[in-house]
């Protein structure tokens, strides 16, 4: 399926839009403003409950957050003004609940005709174990129900039934996300159409969503793995495992930064179907000639969370007062660390030093007015607002995290990159910027060049040609996956070389076509010190040969070396830590290279 130059339907699927948001909805109404601009028209595909929508997006539009010529879908107000093709045949009910008499709990109406009723929340039965929420259209007939309730067995069950203008069900799902599901595909699964799924909570009920025509893309718009886990073996984000555990039933992954797309392809393969797309930035040159850029002035903005870590921006000014100088931190942003860090503030003794503006609409002028701007996240995926600094001539100083800034800084020529949590060499690079006015000056013009052609990248034609290339994929069938599985030593021989035979194996039969291979890691880098390929397959065992040279070279210079099995099927790649079988009688060698056995505890 070539995707058309002259027509394309772009949707991008988030779960709601809202007066404020932050820098994922940003890029998601960004590109659906690239889109419509080439286009004609794109589309932003929502799910949240708020009958405010139109109202929000009108105000969006008009402060220049959302282009007019996109246009939102949300499910709720789609379903109420327009009906939906419904089910060749409506299943029965699974399930019934078992109380029939609720008693009205709540009632919210359109913003925009106060007198009709968006929809009734009910309750009733033990401890409120019933509920039950009608849709309504302004007409006053319902458009939808969505019934909670205990079965028999005291399971939670759930039924949603989509309703025509007479009242007939037309769908019946037994989940909100199959309802999601279907809705999106009676509009978007057609030829030159294109889906991408910007909101990882909203990815997470997508996954099972089977589409015939359009490929669907989640983009990923922070890290993949949990704070300070290695990238190859670490434990997942608890908001990414889902996905990722699912991601045989995507058509492709979108990462902003080839670090983190090549971080990904190592651990789990999937080399095909994994692009790199960074995120649009709109050209925008401040008009106000007025604003003066204030050498002793710093800012920090962005949501005021435990990740941005912006306890840490305040102790570069405070050590920055340690060494004689005035700074002033403009903190920019809102969130749940406020409180914290206005305490921290007063700890230090920093209250004249430090303004929260909270929100602001006004994050370039803030930017102009500010020589330096100080990045202490812990992790991101690709950090928009260090490009938003550097259009406004701001220069950044951030620690070098996974995986954005290093995508975005060239180390002393459009800004400054110290190791993570180095509070002093931060403060050694925020110093020269406020004490050497050309050095300030020539990274503020390069800062500024760099921003300018960084926003004027094609990146729609970059989205065109990964849908083009996960369109063609599809098309191909099914992708292959390898299973879940654990690894333990089935036996290990002593060669008469010195070297050693080792059977490992997986906890289940692996698919025909699976390669093998035996990983070293460095226990404390978590570093590929060797990697060794299967010599066979044998009664589902995975068969190492390695000679006396090949083990020494398995042996890590300082710490321990730890060993693992990876299957390979495919694109799809898996790794497994070898252990033993469970039991607590195995021998051991003793430091004289004596066989043994230890006494159970």
């Amino acid at each position: 399926m070539a995707l058309s130059s002259e027509h394309l339907d772009a949707y991008m699927v988030t779960w709601k839009l809202e007066r404020e948001f932050g820098g994922m909805t940003t890029v998601c109404t960004q590109r659906a403003g690239l889109f419509a601009q080439r286009y004609g028209r794109a589309f932003v595909v929502t799910f949240s409950r708020s009958p405010e929508q139109p109202q929000i997006v009108a105000e969006l539009v008009d402060k220049g957050k959302l282009s007019d010529k996109v246009q939102v879908l949300n499910l709720y107000l789609e379903l109420a003004e327009n009906s939906m093709p419904g089910q060749d045949k409506v299943p029965e009910r699974a399930f019934e609940p078992q109380v029939a008499d609720l008693m009205l709990e709540d009632t919210v109406t359109y913003p925009e005709a106060p007198q009709s009723i968006f929809s009734q929340s009910f309750t009733g039965g033990p401890d409120g174990s019933t509920s039950q929420t009608k849709f309504l259209r302004k007409d006053g007939s319902v458009f939808l129900t969505d019934t909670k309730f205990l079965d028999e067995r005291g399971k939670n069950r759930r039924i949603l039934e989509v309703m025509a203008t007479d009242s007939k069900v037309i769908a019946r799902f037994n989940s909100a996300p199959a309802l999601y599901r279907y809705w999106l595909g009676t509009f978007t699964d057609h030829e030159n159409s294109m889906v991408i799924v910007d909101s990882k909570y909203t990815a997470s009920m997508l996954g099972r969503w089977e589409t015939t025509k359009v490929p669907k893309l989640y983009a990923f718009h922070s890290i993949h793995i949990s704070k300070g886990e290695s990238l190859l073996t670490g434990e997942l984000s608890e908001a990414h495992a889902p996905i990722i555990e699912q991601r045989n039933l995507w058509d492709g992954f979108v990462f902003l930064t080839q670090a983190q797309r090549d971080a990904y392809v190592r651990r789990f393969g999937d080399a095909d179907t994994s692009f790199v797309i960074p995120n649009p930035i709109k050209a925008n040159t401040l008009t106000d000639s007025s604003i003066k850029r204030e050498s002793n002035h710093l800012i920090a903005a962005g949501s005021l969370t435990v990740n941005k870590n912006v306890a840490a921006s305040i102790q570069v000014i405070a050590e920055l007062v340690r060494r004689g100088h005035q700074p002033v931190l403009h903190v920019v942003g809102q969130g749940a660390q406020r409180e914290k860090l206005e305490a921290l503030c007063q700890e230090l003794q920093l209250e004249e030093h430090v303004i929260f503006h909270g929100y602001s609409n006004e994050l370039p002028a803030h930017f102009a007015h500010c020589t330096a701007q100080l990045f202490t996240s812990t992790n991101e995926g690709q950090a928009l607002v260090l490009l938003e600094a550097q259009q406004q001539g701001c220069v950044p100083v951030s620690f070098d995290i996974n995986f954005g800034p290093s995508d975005s800084i060239r180390d002393g020529v459009n800004g400054f990159l110290v190791a993570p949590g180095d509070i002093q060499a931060m403060a050694d690079k925020a110093e020269a910027l406020m004490t050497d006015p050309q050095l300030a000056a020539t990274m503020s013009e390069q800062c500024r060049e760099f921003a300018h052609h960084y926003a004027s990248r094609d990146l729609i034609a970059r989205w065109e040609e990964t849908m083009n290339i996960a369109a063609k994929l599809k098309a191909l069938g099914s992708r292959k996956e390898v299973p879940e599985f654990t690894a333990r030593i089935a036996s290990v021989s002593f060669l008469d070389d010195d070297g050693l035979e080792l059977r490992v194996q997986p906890s289940v039969k692996m698919p025909e076509g699976t390669s093998f291979e035996l990983v070293v890691l460095d226990r404390e880098t978590q570093d590929e010190i060797q990697v060794y390929s299967s010599s066979g397959y044998e009664n589902e065992n995975a068969v190492f040969t390695l000679d006396a040279d090949m083990v020494r070279g398995a042996v890590g210079r300082n710490e321990p070396t730890d060993l693992y099995l990876r299957c390979q099927l495919g694109q799809s790649v898996k790794h497994k830590r070898i252990g033993v079988k469970n039991s607590r009688i195995l021998p051991y060698f003793t430091s004289h290279n004596n066989l043994s056995f230890k006494p159970e505890k």
